[in-house]
């Protein structure tokens, strides 16, 4: 059967790759990674290119704005196409998916560095550095369209300058994991470099051994509808408060001697993730599975929740380089709530993390996530999107003190925090 742009493929399977392009330009918008009518999405299958018309509005995508203008050679549509179709054509050569989005924090990164090293757990594990690049004309330009596919036949990501990141992965889930890790380490480094953080003060940060990205099938290992009910809002608020990037993120339950474990949780209510049932007991090669199972072997917690903020990685990493095991919160409700929240290394065991996670509510593991616990998955993610706003308020407040605005963010401390 041919589609309506005249490629001989089906029918179904054009529409499940139209659908899966549409529910990744909605979730771009979601999360500000794009304005109403920038950046594009392309996937390859087979000898066939998929990619958004040119000017098309990606987080309302219908059929109609995704065409097929060839991959080898031109076919009808390509006068409608992205005007980085050329670029998009020879990634999609090696690459089975590419996505251009108008980050703002890479975009700003952008124009102070030349090459993005990330520190963080996230962007280390799934990126590496990655270049920053000058074009005389940096948008749909053939300088580009010569340059950027060879850059991403090395890197996963890059970023044009000014202008904006392009990143490629094994399908379009992939492509946007990849994103938001982007997206997520230019947010820590931008911050870090407006405190003026010295980067060789950062002390050698060991980060644990974990499986790789894998795109979540929607296999749910419960029938339990309450239970559901609670991972299914617990994955919505970590995407949509940015409290941990696109398929990022933990939250298991204790099931007598199995938990109900979801890795890859941070999920739009459009998109699936997974829930498996795991033995507790028994030793994983995966970090965060051996964490989760020693919450329930070493405290009577009866849930966890692992998150990866932002702002909340910028406090940890700025603590351990001033030599502090804690950050103090400067708002009313954070001082109310935690008179300070700990950090610990990411080279502590994992004993020791979950027993301050118990005693506290929640730790700060530097560089890597926090890690919360209670009794249902609702009381554990409290402690995650109050961090959140403790530490961008923190951050907030320190770079006002860096610009003059204020006289000293040490302040606005709670000063009981210092010794609890």
């Amino acid at each position: 059967m041919k589609s309506e742009d005249g490629i001989k493929m089906d029918i179904r399977k054009i529409k499940n790759i139209k659908s899966e392009m549409i529910k990744i330009g909605r979730a771009m918008l979601d999360l500000g990674l794009q304005n109403t009518h920038s950046g594009n999405i392309s996937v390859r299958e087979g000898n066939n290119l998929f990619i958004t018309k040119t000017g098309s509005m990606k987080g309302h995508l219908e059929e109609r704005d995704i065409v097929l203008p060839g991959l080898f050679e031109p076919e009808y549509g390509l006068f409608q196409a992205s005007s980085e179709t050329g670029t998009h054509r020879e990634i999609l050569k090696y690459a089975g998916s590419a996505i251009h989005a108008h980050s703002l924090p890479a975009t700003l990164l952008s124009y102070l560095v030349d090459e993005v090293k990330p520190i963080d757990f996230l962007g280390v594990r799934y990126l590496g550095n990655f270049p920053v690049v000058e074009f005389k004309y940096p948008v749909g330009s053939k300088e580009m369209e010569d340059n950027i596919p060879i850059i991403l036949k090395e890197k996963t990501a890059m970023i044009v300058k000014t202008h904006g990141p392009f990143v490629r992965g094994k399908n379009v889930y992939d492509a946007f994991f990849k994103l938001n890790i982007l997206d997520y380490s230019s947010e820590i480094l931008l911050h870090l470099n407006l405190l003026k953080m010295d980067f060789n003060k950062i002390p050698e940060l060991r980060y644990p051994k974990i499986q790789n990205y894998s795109t979540p099938k929607g296999k749910r290992e419960t029938e339990d509808k309450e239970l559901l009910k609670q991972f299914k809002r617990t994955a919505h608020d970590f995407f949509y408060l940015k409290l941990s990037p696109f398929h990022t993120g933990s939250l298991s339950v204790e099931d007598g001697n199995e938990m109900l474990y979801s890795p890859g949780l941070s999920s739009p209510d459009y998109i699936e993730f997974d829930i498996k049932r795991i033995k507790r007991k028994k030793t994983s090669e995966d970090f965060f599975v051996n964490l989760h199972s020693a919450v329930y072997n070493y405290t009577t917690s009866k849930a966890a929740i692992f998150s990866h903020s932002p702002f909340g990685m910028i406090q940890g990493i700025k603590a351990l380089v001033e030599g502090k095991d804690r950050i103090i919160p400067i708002d009313a409700e954070g001082s109310y709530l935690y008179p300070a929240i700990p950090v610990l290394s990411p080279a502590e065991n994992i004993k020791k993390i979950v027993e301050t996670a118990a005693k506290y509510k929640i730790v700060i593991i530097a560089g890597l996530g926090a890690l919360s616990v209670g009794h249902t998955p609702g009381h554990s993610i409290h402690h995650n999107s109050s961090l959140r706003n403790i530490a961008y308020l923190k951050t907030k407040l320190q770079t006002m003190e860096k610009s003059g605005n204020i006289e000293s963010e040490k302040y606005y401390e709670n000063h009981k925090g210092e010794k609890w």
